[in-house]
């Protein structure tokens, strides 16, 4: 068999293209939407790698690409832990062959770079697409900004030595138009004891109301596993493409006594558009996205989170209770959590009492390093 030989991407473009070819014929892949996606992975215009050392390979073997890889050294990951992982990710891999040669070139770059483990797949940062999708859930497309795989990838990664370090669950909520009585006096309960209030973000006055979701973000997930934080202006970058697909009714912050203290984001699926455009928005590809987003019926809640001093006050209940009764009214019965980790027990204990369910699994995986690769 012909040797593998590894090159750097000639342009984040490319770099992201090369996933189609590993899905062909796949009926629910998603590609990405590479015009928006595109500056994610681009040195010169995503603040993250002001702070992050970054490879992006492709392996080809025969002339032909058999995997794709990035590695990621993130000293701010460094700092706030006080640890020394370094990442993988953006993983895709023709055979177990390829999928173990990415992994020792991946592993080879973060070890010699003073990196003594190595986690993954992770796209970059936990802010980003990460997780492996583990078979036994229920099939179809990813919903926006998770990821997809065949099955196959995890034998590749477990059979190569990684060990789970952490899974991460998806539990999918079927919203209607009144909930049961019992979760209803609840919050009315939780409503009264707290005097919270909830309100939709104003995006007329979006920079304004950033300002208030910047400050929440950093309060409420600073010690989460694996969080880092962004930094602001990445934050801002990120966010300002969510607005373009953003429902005000789905956008909430929760306020007592006037102060910001827990905010959701819960957003359309545009993956069923994208899907619908094949990623490509020119030149007629906007239109076919947004004919297919009038019958979207799902939505991702992507953050939702009270800041330490008022958790265990059901706050988060109360903004889930929000979206349980007001995506029906937007169109989109169903609504996707995610991703959860998997000893959030307070969180999946809300979900579960709304009648969700775990429908999909994802997994992190890591690896101890030696100054030298296997």
């Amino acid at each position: 068999m012909d040797a593998i030989r590894f090159s750097a991407a000639r342009s984040p473009r490319a770099f992201l293209d090369a996933q189609r070819a590993f899905y062909d014929g796949d009926p629910h892949y998603v590609p990405p939407l590479t015009m928006a996606e595109t500056w994610q992975v681009d040195r010169k215009k995503n603040p993250f790698f002001r702070h992050a050392d970054a490879e992006f390979w492709l392996a080809e073997r025969g002339g032909e690409v058999v995997g794709r890889v990035s590695a990621v050294r993130n000293h701010l990951h460094d700092d706030f832990h006080g640890d020394r992982v370094g990442f993988f990710g953006h993983f895709e891999a023709r055979d177990e062959g390829a999928a173990h040669a990415l992994l020792d070139h991946a592993k080879a770059w973060l070890a010699a770079r003073g990196a003594t483990a190595m986690r993954g797949p992770v796209d970059l940062s936990t802010n980003y697409r990460c997780g492996v999708l583990l078979p036994g859930g229920e099939p179809g497309p990813p919903v926006v900004m998770m990821p997809y795989n065949p099955p196959s990838y995890v034998e590749w990664l477990e059979s190569y030595g990684l060990a789970k370090a952490k899974d991460l669950l998806a539990l999918m909520l079927v919203s209607y138009t009144a909930t049961a009585e019992r979760f209803e006096r609840l919050i009315a309960r939780i409503t009264q004891r707290t005097g919270a209030v909830i309100r939709q973000v104003d995006l007329r006055r979006f920079d304004r109301e950033l300002d208030i979701l910047w400050d929440l973000y950093q309060r409420i997930w600073n010690r989460n596993w694996g969080f880092v934080p962004m930094l602001e202006d990445e934050f801002r970058r990120s966010s300002t493409e969510l607005k373009l697909i953003a429902r005000r009714e789905l956008l909430v912050i929760v306020e007592i006594e006037g102060k910001p203290v827990a905010f959701g984001i819960n957003v359309p699926d545009v993956n069923v558009g994208i899907a619908a455009c094949n990623g490509r928005l020119l030149p007629f590809g906007w239109w076919k996205l947004f004919r297919a987003m009038k019958k979207v019926d799902r939505t991702r809640v992507l953050l939702l989170g009270v800041v330490p001093e008022h958790r265990k006050s059901g706050l988060d209940a109360l903004l889930l209770h929000h979206y349980y009764v007001n995506n029906p009214g937007v169109g989109c019965p169903h609504c996707e959590a995610s991703w959860i980790l998997e000893d959030n027990a307070e969180m999946l204990r809300v979900l579960v009492s709304l009648g969700g369910h775990e429908y999909r699994r994802y997994r992190i995986y890591e690896t101890p390093l030696t100054a030298a690769a296997r």
